[in-house]
């Protein structure tokens, strides 16, 4: 308390600086914040030690070309016939033209398609460009490494090209590794838009309703806009030092909102409760500081605590989840523990008068024998008061009936399986989804996230032999063989999308000896194939995989690990070093890597959670009873995630859903720490206002009813003010993001109703006494009857 009083005059003291800070501080924001959602990206952060980012730098040092290409995909659909027509074979020639003249031909290193094929006399090659069903046809545009920037104007022009010499009755749609990234981010962009236009007012509204003050709306409306502020102005520069990746904005939003207006609940609910009780404006705030704000305090950190843990993790996309969560979550409770009480003493004659103080005020009886009647009367007739006398006398049946229903759906947390395909990540209405799905079902999806088979001698000139062109040829058919992928997939100096190139012949182009291999086809031949899959010194080879199915897609990460267990094979035959480089095989080591992790990082959690938890209520056994509770939480809700992502229970009932049939490798793991977090935020402020009574010499039974009775209203409320700020994902376009939205609207409601409200009070019950050993508190005197 003396360290609140003091913390309570500074605060007195020094309001007005404090509140012009953080003007300040939200000035500066204003202007960055914005700019940290532009500065987004689709990096991983592959750590060095792994297989994928041994081979990737190889293909960087021996194929700088390859390494700085991107792709983009034109494709084109005629939804009633053929697009082998006149009109799209002047739409090819008017399109290649009107690139090739502008300022952007610089870039292009070559436009690939159908008919430019066919002119070139490359017949068998240009049939890969056009479907089976002769519906579809695609060109490939392959440019060299430019900026961000660059690449936006490209596409723009491109875009607009097309709108300009587009035939009618022809859908022309674009698409590409980076326009797909592009459309993430915009996607992101609008899921902020909607949190702000529907989600926000909503939780606002369900705010109001427990406050009932218009005037102490005000300040949760000031900690949301500043704690947003401030937070995604602090991740700029962090985003400009590091990739942060594409969607961490989208579940910053929905912290803050979560997490600024439950603090606001907590820390106005017990300051209106003050003044009620007719406290003056500054012991109002000094007690909601030393109470509400105490427990805003510990969960804050703790939750902080837990999203640090994504951080260690040697992987982009999590650190900087994890990173940003953290970051959020701080400034959102800074905010409210310094601006919030700030205001209150700054303005307390306007905060501290409202009409519903007033009515209540007037209401309190004269005498003290009749303010205790009629709080006991109040007591009687609460929800909550009832549901803590039936869950503590009935404790033990509780426990075992939550068990009962429990086990069964948790079990099913065994079937969750994990995914990394892109379904998870990419917009679904987004026309670059659309076309990448065109793409899928028609051609091979593979040539926008190609991989490479690098195969290195150490010798120079070593590949120029018919032995090695052997060996190459002997590792493409093994794996089409072994593997689900077909031997057109692949291209290098020693094969042709599905036929050998004999030596004989490769052994002119590679050496460009005969005056025979200079006709305009043959130097074609060169450049596409010789030239570009062969390293300056001819030491090392790249073979291009580019495979029908899709290279995001669940299976290819079975691909690429049973690919390396061939390659591995051979290089202990050949003595050659064999590498497996780009498309998915980051995120496939990145997935490994994380799940070997996983283990580790939950046992750091729990042991640090344990601490903090024991050394706020000195006690052994409230955090260990903590621990397990939380634990059956998440137990119950990874079950329920499982039945419906991975088993498909409501298939039949949502569409998007259909598509769907394991959760994103990332979800499990970035809503394991937020789980953890909301679960202690209830706890404790549950398991504050129980020791609060049970210190003011209550029984422990007591204790736990009036505990419930204090906070099971402002927990409820709590809980739905978050499920509504988490459900704001759930209108994403991103699967993930469902994903992520879901579990924890359904985790903070099962927490909010089921958990804390009724299986905590029901074994604090039965703990009774050991809920605070080793710690000695003085004999209890007072009862459920009995009134402070």
């Amino acid at each position: 308390m003396k360290f609140v009083e003091k913390y309570s005059n500074f605060l007195k003291k020094y309001k007005l600086i404090v509140i012009i800070a953080w003007v300040v501080i939200i000035g500066f924001s204003v202007w960055l914040a914005p700019k940290f959602i532009s500065e987004t990206s689709g990096d991983f952060n592959v750590p060095e030690d792994t297989p994928s980012f041994i081979a990737n730098t190889i293909l960087k040092e021996e194929f700088p070309d390859i390494d700085t290409e991107t792709t983009i995909v034109l494709v084109i659909q005629n939804p009633n016939g053929t697009v082998l027509t006149t009109d799209i074979e002047d739409f090819s020639y008017d399109f290649n033209s009107t690139v090739m003249a502008s300022n952007f031909s610089d870039i292009i290193v070559s436009i690939n398609g159908y008919y430019y094929l066919i002119a070139s006399g490359l017949t068998d090659a240009a049939m890969g460009y056009v479907s089976d069903s002769n519906n579809t046809m695609i060109f490939e545009i392959n440019i060299n490494a430019v900026s961000d920037d660059e690449l936006n104007e490209l596409v723009e022009f491109l875009n607009l090209s097309i709108d300009s010499i587009e035939p009618e009755g022809y859908s022309i749609l674009l698409t590409g590794s980076h326009i797909l990234f592009e459309d993430m981010k915009r996607a992101s962009e609008k899921d902020i838009i909607v949190m702000d236009s529907i989600v926000l007012p909503l939780a606002l509204i369900v705010l109001a309703l427990v406050l009932k003050s218009f005037k102490l709306m005000i300040i949760p409306i000031v900690s949301v806009a500043f704690s947003i502020g401030t937070s995604f102005g602090l991740m700029y520069p962090i985003a400009r030092a590091m990739p942060v990746f594409s969607f961490v904005p989208s579940v910053m939003m929905s912290l803050v909102i979560a997490m600024s207006i439950d603090y606001s609940l907590f820390l106005l609910s017990r300051y209106r409760e003050e003044l009620i009780r007719g406290r003056d404006n500054y012991t109002a705030v000094t007690l909601m500081l030393e109470h509400a704000g105490h427990t805003i305090g510990v969960s804050g950190i703790t939750l902080a605590i837990c999203f640090f843990g994504l951080v260690f993790f040697p992987i982009g996309l999590l650190a900087t989840i994890g990173l940003g969560s953290a970051v959020c979550i701080l400034t959102t409770l800074l905010v409210n523990l310094t601006l919030t009480p700030a205001l209150l003493f700054q303005f307390g004659g306007f905060f501290s008068k409202f009409r519903l103080l007033k009515k209540k005020q007037d209401e309190l009886p004269k005498t003290e024998k009749e303010r205790k009647e009629l709080e006991l009367q109040n007591q009687m007739k609460s929800i909550w008061y009832k549901i803590g006398k039936f869950a503590t006398k009935y404790s033990i049946p509780i426990i075992l009936v939550t068990l009962v229903v429990a086990i069964p759906v948790s079990i099913q947390m065994l079937k969750m399986d994990t995914s990394i395909g892109e379904v998870h990540i990419l917009p679904r209405q987004a026309e670059s989804t659309m076309a990448f799905d065109i793409l899928k079902e028609e051609f091979q999806p593979g040539m926008l996230a190609p991989m490479y088979i690098l195969i290195e001698t150490n010798q120079t000139n070593g590949i120029i032999n018919p032995a090695f062109f052997t060996l190459t040829q002997t590792i493409i058919i093994d794996i089409a063989n072994q593997t689900d992928i077909t031997e057109q997939s692949f291209i290098t100096i020693s094969w042709g999308q599905g036929f050998a190139i004999p030596f004989f012949v490769a052994y002119e182009y590679l050496n460009n000896v005969s005056a025979a291999y200079d006709t305009e086809n043959a130097v074609l031949y060169r450049e596409m194939i010789f030239a570009r899959y062969t390293n300056g010194d001819n030491s090392t080879v790249m073979i291009d995989v580019q495979p029908s199915f899709d290279p995001f897609g669940s299976y290819v990460e079975d691909w690429i690990k049973a690919t390396r267990e061939i390659l591995a094979e051979y290089e202990d035959s050949s003595g050659f070093k064999f590498h497996l480089a780009g498309g998915s095989t980051d995120v496939v080591d990145s997935v490994d890597l994380v799940y070997e992790m996983f283990p580790l990082m939950i046992g750091i959690i729990v042991v640090i959670v344990y601490i903090l938890i024991a050394l706020m209520f000195k006690s052994v056994f409230v955090p260990l009873r903590l621990i397990i509770t939380i634990g059956l939480t998440l137990s119950w809700i990874y079950g329920l995630t499982a039945l419906i992502f991975d088993v498909g229970i409501f298939d039949g009932v949502i569409h998007v859903l259909q598509d769907i049939n394991h959760l994103y490798w990332a979800t499990p793991v970035m809503s394991f720490s937020i789980l953890i977090g909301l679960g202690l935020d209830y706890d404790i402020f549950l398991l504050s206002r129980v020791s609060e009574y049970r210190n003011n010499g209550y029984t422990e039974r007591a204790s736990v009813i009036k505990g419930l009775y204090r906070t099971g209203g402002i927990i409820s409320m709590a809980g739905v003010i978050m499920a509504i700020a988490f459900s704001g994902m759930m209108f994403s376009s991103v699967m993930i993001l469902n994903e992520f939205g879901f579990i924890l609207a359904l985790a903070v409601l099962i927490d909010t109703f089921i958990i804390r409200t009724i299986l905590v009070p029901a074994i604090m019950s039965l703990a009774s006494k050991w809920n605070w050993w080793p710690r000695k508190l003085k004999p209890p005197t007072k009862d459920l009857e009995d009134v402070e």
